[in-house]
């Protein structure tokens, strides 16, 4: 009788989960990078362009087996948008005025975001939670180059499907991380003080 009780609560258990699992997410990206201010760019002006090399705008699935996919993890802004802001955010704190027109003659950093994802996988008692992101930059100055690819991966366990702000926090997480990486890239800042008229 004991084992049968048990079965019935882990069944409505896992029952449960799959239903929650299939209901999509919006999620809403909420950026702190956090960047080492210095005068680097001594007001140099520089033009920041960002493009989203991603197939789609789906991140990711909030459970995946064999059979199917559970909801679709979408974001609620424009990625393209939002790295774009927060590039330009650090790049003023390392001293540089950044401008978003044409190049002309101003050095430019481009920034393609390649990867932006989240996945999900299982063990016997737990599941996993990964995200990982992946973006490019490309500086040209003074017909001069300078490229470099910046990844973050991350993983979490847990035993239940990752509630919207669990996997915003998540989310954010990565964001924070590959921005970060990029702006911490004293060789990338380097090179675009260095060869900026």
């Amino acid at each position: 009788m004991k084992f049968i009780l048990k079965f019935v609560m882990v069944f409505i258990f896992c029952f449960g989960v799959i239903a929650c699992a299939d209901k999509p997410q919006n999620v809403k990206l909420m950026p702190d990078v956090p960047v080492i201010e210095s005068n680097q760019g001594k007001g140099k002006m520089i033009t920041v362009k960002v493009e989203d090399k991603r197939p789609n705008s789906v991140i990711g699935y909030r459970g995946s087996t064999d059979i199917a996919n559970g909801g679709e993890i979408t974001l609620s802004q424009s990625l393209e948008k939002l790295v774009l802001y927060e590039s330009i955010k650090g790049l003023m704190k390392k001293g540089f005025n950044p401008l978003v027109c044409k190049a002309d003659e101003n050095p430019t950093l481009k920034i393609e975001i390649d990867l932006f994802k989240y996945y999900t996988s299982t063990s016997f008692w737990t599941g996993g939670v990964h995200t990982k992101a992946t973006i490019k930059a490309m500086a040209v100055a003074n017909r001069r180059h300078y490229e470099n690819v910046y990844t973050v991966s991350n993983e979490k366990r847990n035993v239940v499907v990752s509630t919207t702000a669990q996997n915003e926090q998540l989310i954010n997480e990565m964001l924070n991380d590959v921005l970060k990486k990029l702006l911490d890239d004293n060789q990338l800042i380097d090179f675009l003080g260095r060869w900026a008229d």
